[in-house]
């Protein structure tokens, strides 16, 4: 099991530590208008599975599972 900052994702590319696979990259992330109209990202929907540890990006390749810490 591995870890990785919410905001490190949503702000840069994101490759496998063990594979060196291509994970995630900003340019998926979700943008949308909070109730002050700030513009907010959040990672795109869809791109993270959820299981009884947690949420998380999984590696396509080897199946690496990071899960996400809200920091």
């Amino acid at each position: 099991m591995f870890t990785i900052s919410y905001i490190k994702v949503i702000a840069e590319n994101f490759y496998c530590s063990q594979c060196g696979e291509w994970v995630y990259c900003p340019e998926m992330n979700y943008k949308y208008q909070d109730e002050d109209g700030k513009t907010v990202e959040k990672i795109g929907e869809g791109c993270t599975k959820q299981d009884k540890e947690g949420e998380y990006l999984e590696c396509p390749a080897c199946k690496a599972k990071f899960y996400l810490i809200k920091t």
